[in-house]
């Protein structure tokens, strides 16, 4: 059976699912709706989606189909009219299939799955409470976020006990690295990867940085600045957007005369605000949301929920990817290039160097590290916009995330070589974040709004760096004054 292309619509009273079935009959066709299950069937084609709440048969739902564009619309209702239905728009969640939430605590396995198959996501409760901030019970998923110190180091599993290395998402993967150094990998920063444990990987990648970090072109782009003035002072399409959303939140807000998506105190401020809950009631066009091409690529994705053995360690890898994709957005001005696939997979740690991190000053030192050392500009002024950049990303929510990491996964994956980092990394992050918590994504987008890295963190003495640059500089400029 072939699962075809489609896009789902609501309004208050229906939802609209519009299926492409072309060079068929329309004669035989299967339709089912009741509860949050829809089916349709026409051979060769199947289609299967759970939704968030409930639908229903009933006299106002109907069904057409126009031969000369080939596509089926079906109009179903609502069993409760005004309800809004959410994530509509990720298809990989509505695919998912139904059977035993990963969530239940009366099933316990027998020994640390890599990804649960055939989960009914949608009977978890917490994904239509979790922008409910007015209830007082706390929800499983707000008390995750909670729990989370992004400051306190985990111990990581022992890699001594393993018979084969693990890397990747989850490290669920092995072998992809077993001929790296028969291919022209630019990106790999480790010394026999398929032999690597995680402390031989952290190794390698601090010792090549170590030797990359070059003084003279440090010190350059620190006494001339003024020639990535331009690149500090752009305004990325997620600044734009949360800059939309926030003013559409002070203008609802005076609108309403008080708390509009969740209670907020007399020292509250619109940073405050959770911008991802806005969809409720924003009828303005989002400047990210996901295209055509995005939901293609996101019918690709194969159909799984994961059991993680470490949530942690998969957010604090997704801040150091993010930052390279940011460093890369800023650098190019929102337009990549033939470099932006190596200038991503290098400066990300968990890409290049198949890094785990246990707290997040780890993962933003890392990042700053790369930034400092392998791409064209290396500028600390440079490192700490990229990081308000990778903030923005957090704060607008799943949505903008999930939209980052399909245009990474279609830039690596049109490599011929680069492709691989798409099969352990970027394919199940882009099926993961659309199941990730909402609750630890605003608790870590608050940790980065607030997280300051000194240079002398570096390790690479860059205030004396600087200083010495300095000098030169008034040097030069005297010498030219007295000629």
């Amino acid at each position: 059976m072939i699962t075809p292309t489609f896009k789902v619509d609501q309004n208050d009273d229906s939802i609209t699912v519009t299926i492409n079935t072309p060079y068929v009959r329309a004669q035989d066709v299967d339709l089912h709706a009741q509860g949050n299950e829809f089916r349709f069937f026409l051979r060769p084609y199947f289609l299967r989606l759970y939704f968030p709440g409930s639908i229903v048969e009933d006299d106002d739902s109907k069904a057409s189909y126009d031969p000369s564009t080939g596509q089926f619309t079906v109009c179903v209702s609502k069993e409760t009219k005004g309800e809004h239905f959410p994530d509509l728009d990720l298809l990989t969640k509505l695919l998912a299939r139904k059977g035993e939430t990963s969530r239940d605590a009366s099933s316990t396995p027998k020994k640390p799955l890599i990804e649960v198959l055939s989960s009914q996501s949608n009977d978890d409760p917490t994904l239509t409470s979790e922008n409910d901030d007015t209830n007082p019970a706390p929800t499983a998923e707000l008390q995750d976020a909670v729990d989370f110190n992004w400051e306190l180091p985990q111990e990581l599993p022992p890699d001594d006990l393993m018979i084969h290395t693990a890397y990747g998402f989850n490290n669920q993967y092995n072998g992809y690295f077993t001929h790296v150094e028969e291919t022209a990998n630019e990106i790999n920063s480790v010394w026999g990867p398929e032999k690597s444990n995680s402390e031989s990987r952290r190794v390698d990648r601090l010792e090549q940085e170590n030797n990359k970090f070059d003084e003279d072109h440090y010190a350059m782009d620190y006494i001339n600045q003024e020639e990535i003035q331009h690149l500090l002072q752009y305004k990325t399409i997620w600044a734009k957007e949360l800059k939309r959303l926030q003013k559409l939140a002070k203008e609802t807000a005076v609108e309403k005369k008080g708390p509009l998506i969740q209670e907020v105190d007399s020292k509250s401020t619109v940073n405050d605000i959770d911008m991802g809950s806005l969809s409720i009631v924003d009828n303005q066009e989002s400047l990210v949301k996901l295209t055509e091409k995005d939901q293609k690529l996101m019918r690709d994705l194969p159909n799984k929920e994961y059991l993680l053995s470490n949530e942690k360690i998969t957010y604090l890898g997704l801040v150091d990817i993010l930052y390279a994709y940011c460093y890369n957005h800023r650098t190019s001005e929102g337009e990549n290039s033939v470099e932006s696939v190596w200038c991503i997979g290098t400066l990300s740690s968990t890409i290049s160097s198949l890094e785990q991190f246990s707290t997040l000053k780890d993962a933003v030192l890392a990042c700053y590290r790369r930034a400092l050392a392998y791409p064209l500009y290396r500028n600390w002024t440079l490192c700490e916009k990229v990081l308000q950049d990778v903030y923005i990303m957090f704060k607008l929510g799943k949505r903008a995330i999930l939209k980052a990491l399909l245009e990474m996964k279609d830039l690596f994956d049109h490599h011929d070589i680069y492709y691989v980092y798409s099969k352990i990394w970027l394919d199940d992050y882009c099926v993961w974040i659309q199941h990730a918590s909402d609750a630890v994504l605003r608790t870590l987008a608050h940790e980065l709004h607030h997280f300051a890295l000194q240079k002398a963190d570096i390790d690479w003495d860059l205030e004396e760096l600087e200083e010495v640059a300095r000098q030169m500089k008034d040097m030069e400029d005297n010498s030219v004054d007295i000629q």
